[in-house]
């Protein structure tokens, strides 16, 4: 999936992550999103990687990578980024995310926009959007993990744990319509990593920290602006087209570009002739 990369164990403040590394120049990293693995990124790293380091970290707690501290924050998974950045001698990088990642690189750029090159974020409207959209019908049953994985007292790790295999299928199929879209390793990876207890509970913590500290964090900066080169896709079949999230970002990233492509949630899979060269594009007209 990933021809000429190299994989490492990297030890960070709280974790220890899986990292892939691959390409040379400025440095960009990918950020995955739930319930996935920096697996997502293959099919556009072609389109990426000339002119650029790749570095595609599987987040803290998910894929091969492991919690210490039980901080699932994106404000520590943010800090995982800059301390992988250090390892690698990257004063500046790009971050580009999916889902959650895109989360953490929103948090990235508003506690170190010294860092930030420049942001894409994919699919996603910022987090205190999505829970003030909770009363929406459709979004509260497209995205119902958001409560779900949040439940306290190890109530939704007993219910996935009876079926982890069938819970990630059938997560993939509600966001995605189909399983056919997944590469069959990228696919056997998710599954492989839905076996794993650390890594439900993870998703858990992960979805939990959104519904409490995230919001938080998140409030105690409204009103910041980011002068960052920022671009926005989404599907143009998934749930963020129904709330105008140009406009929603643009209070966050005021010089924000961005378009809806012709897919659903997972539009890196779905569309990558679409988004790799869009995100090239990005990244082209934000070089240092």
């Amino acid at each position: 999936m990933f021809p000429t990369s190299e994989t490492r164990q990297m030890e960070v403040p709280g974790a220890a992550l899986q990292v892939r590394t691959m390409g040379d120049g400025e440095p960009v990293f990918l950020l995955h999103g739930y319930p996935q693995t920096h697996a997502m990124w293959a099919p556009i790293v072609a389109d990426l990687a000339p002119g650029h380091q790749l570095i595609m970290p599987d987040l803290r707690g998910y894929g091969q990578s492991v919690a210490v501290d039980q901080d699932f924050t994106f404000r520590a998974m943010a800090q995982d980024v800059t301390a992988v950045a250090d390892a690698l001698g990257h004063t500046r990088f790009h971050v580009v995310g999916h889902d959650r990642g895109a989360r953490v690189a929103h948090r990235l750029a508003l506690d170190a926009p010294d860092r930030v090159l420049s942001v894409a974020l994919l699919d996603i409207l910022p987090t205190l959007d999505v829970w003030s959209h909770m009363d929406d019908r459709e979004l509260a049953l497209r995205y119902y993990h958001w409560a779900f994985l949040a439940q306290p007292g190890g109530l939704p790790q007993r219910l996935i744990g009876a079926d982890g295999e069938g819970f990630l299928r059938s997560t993939l199929e509600g966001l995605a319509g189909t399983l056919d879209l997944f590469d069959p390793q990228a696919l056997e990876e998710y599954l492989v990593a839905a076996r794993r207890q650390s890594v439900v509970d993870a998703w858990c913590a992960d979805y939990a920290a959104a519904a409490t500290t995230d919001l938080e964090h998140d409030e105690a900066d409204v009103g910041r602006t980011l002068d960052l080169p920022a671009l926005a896709l989404w599907g143009r079949r998934g749930m963020v087209d129904r709330f105008d999230p140009l406009t929603a970002w643009r209070r966050w990233f005021p010089g924000v570009a961005g378009q809806a492509v012709e897919a659903g949630h997972f539009l890196v899979e779905e569309a990558p002739t679409v988004v790799g060269p869009l995100i090239a594009a990005h990244l082209e007209r934000a070089q240092d």
